[in-house]
C-alpha cells in the first residue's frame, strides 16, 4: 500500500498542473470535441463559450463565500484555542491520524471551506506535538475528510438545487435537501465514511520508524500586534472594539434562526449566512476579522477565475449539442437498474 501511495504521489507531483491550467485545457478539449463530434464551426463554438462565460457569477460568489467563511470561522480565536486544547491530549501517531481525519471529515460535512482549513490546522498542530508521526500522512488524512463535502450540509450541488432561483430551476425545479443531503442513503453513506476512513488512514502509517517523516519544527511566528496596542484615534477604537462585530454577528444569526423558525429550508445562501456571521461574532474585533480576511482571500483566488471558464465550457457543451450526445450515449447503454451507476460515473 505504501509503495502504491508513493507511486501516485510521484505521478501527481510530476504531471498534475494547476487547476487553472486544467480549466484552460478542458476549454480547448471541449471546443475540439464540439467541432469533431457535432460539426460545429470554431467561431460558433467560441461564441457559445463566450456568451456563457459569465452565467455562473452568482454561483461563483456563493462558492467563494462558502470557502472564505469556513476559513475565517476556523481561524477565529475561540475555535483555534479549542483546537489547541483538543490536540494537546493526543500522544500516539495512529490516534493523531484518526483525529485529523475525523476533524477534516466532520468539518467538511458541516462546511467544506471550514473542513479544509480546520483539518489542516489540526494536522499541523499534531505534527508539531506528536513524536513519531508521519507528517505527510497526517496532512493527507486531514484533507481526505473532504470526501464528505458533496453530501454534507454545504454540498454545492444539493444546496444549489434547493435554492430558489438557481440556474437549473426551469429544468429540474427545486429539490429539497430531504431528498439529497438528509436522505437516509446519504446519511448512512456519511456515517460509514466517518467510521471507516480514519481507521484506513491510521492503517497506512509506516510501521518502520526509518520511513517516518516528522514535521520540521516551526519557528514561533511573531505574535500579531494586538489590534488595540496602538489605539490613537476614535477610528482606531471603533476598528478594534468588539462591540460592532458582536452586534452584527448576533444580528445575522438572529436572521438565520428566524429563517428556520418561519419555515425556511437549508440552502446555499443560509449556510453562507450562518458561517459568515458566526465568524464575525467570534472574531468580534472588525480589525482582526479584516486581517484574517486578507489572508483568506488568497485561498479563494482560484475559484474567482476558474468558474467563468467552467461556465464557458458548459455553454459549449449545451450550445453545440455535446451535452445531449453524451447523455444519450449513457442512456443507450443503461437499464432502469444501471442508470444510477452510469449517472454517477458520467458525473465523475
Amino acid at each position: 500500500m505504501n509503495a502504491l501511495a508513493n507511486f501516485f504521489t510521484r505521478l501527481i507531483g510530476r504531471y498534475l498542473p494547476d487547476p487553472l491550467v486544467i480549466a484552460f485545457g478542458l476549454t480547448f478539449l471541449t471546443i475540439g470535441l464540439a467541432m469533431v463530434v457535432e460539426g460545429a464551426g470554431f467561431i460558433q463554438t467560441a461564441t457559445y463559450g463566450g456568451e456563457s462565460f459569465w452565467n455562473l457569477l452568482a454561483f461563483s460568489m456563493q462558492m467563494t463565500v462558502i470557502l472564505l467563511a469556513g476559513y475565517l470561522l476556523a481561524k477565529s480565536p475561540p475555535v483555534n484555542a479549542a483546537l489547541v486544547f483538543f490536540v494537546s491530549k493526543v500522544e500516539k501517531p495512529a490516534t493523531a491520524v484518526i483525529v485529523a481525519t475525523l476533524v477534516g471529515a466532520i468539518g467538511s460535512w458541516l462546511n467544506w471551506g471550514f473542513g479544509l482549513v480546520i483539518g489542516t490546522l489540526v494536522a499541523r498542530e499534531l505534527g508539531q506535538r506528536v513524536k513519531g508521526l508521519h507528517y505527510p500522512l497526517v496532512i493527507a488524512a486531514a484533507y481526505s475528510g473532504f470526501a464528505l463535502y458533496g453530501i454534507g450540509l454545504s454540498g454545492s450541488v444539493p444546496l444549489l438545487i434547493a435554492t430558489e432561483g438557481h440556474f437549473l430551476q426551469a429544468d429540474i425545479g427545486i429539490v429539497p435537501i430531504s431528498e439529497t443531503i438528509l436522505s437516509p442513503v446519504l446519511l448512512i453513506t456519511s456515517l460509514v465514511i466517518v467510521l471507516t476512513l480514519p481507521l484506513f488512514n491510521a492503517w497506512l502509517h509506516p510501521k518502520d520508524p526509518s520511513k517516518v517523516i516528522e514535521a520540521k519544527p516551526e519557528a514561533p511566528s511573531p505574535a500579531a500586534a494586538a489590534a488595540g496596542d496602538a489605539v490613537r484615534s476614535i477610528a482606531d477604537r471603533m476598528n478594534n472594539s468588539p462591540l460592532p462585530g458582536i452586534a452584527i454577528g448576533l444580528l445575522g444569526l438572529v436572521y438565520a434562526a428566524n429563517h428556520f423558525v418561519t419555515g425556511g429550508s437549508l440552502n446555499l445562501n443560509i449556510i453562507n449566512t450562518i458561517f459568515l456571521f458566526l465568524g464575525i461574532l467570534l472574531f468580534a474585533s472588525p480589525a482582526r476579522y479584516l486581517a484574517a480576511l486578507g489572508d483568506g482571500v488568497t485561498i479563494v483566488a482560484g475559484i474567482i477565475i476558474q468558474y467563468p471558464f467552467y461556465a464557458g465550457i458548459l455553454g459549449i457543451l449545451t450550445g453545440s449539442g455535446l451535452l445531449v450526445t453524451f447523455a444519450q450515449m449513457f442512456v443507450n447503454i443503461s437499464t432502469p437498474e444501471t442508470l444510477p451507476i452510469w449517472s454517477f460515473l458520467s458525473g465523475g
